[in-house]
């Protein structure tokens, strides 16, 4: 095998800068933002295509014959 191979052997932890890590925790943060945002859009589409329908449809217990829970 060849001698510069590191597959075999302990691998020294990696150091990171303060400048990377700094630069990490914003992508992180930015991330986060865009995944908040993306699901808060999903949110509102999801109602507004749904609209005023949801508190006109049928109970599942008062279709099946149930008491209807207020």
């Amino acid at each position: 095998m060849a001698e510069g191979n590191n597959h075999g052997g302990q691998e020294q932890p990696r150091q990171w800068s303060e400048e990377q890590l700094k630069r990490r925790r914003q992508r992180s943060v930015a991330l986060a933002l865009v995944l908040g945002a993306l699901v808060t859009l999903f949110f509102i589409v999801t109602i507004a295509k749904l609209g005023g329908n949801v508190a006109k449809r049928p109970v599942v217990g008062a279709v099946l014959g149930m008491e209807q829970v207020v």
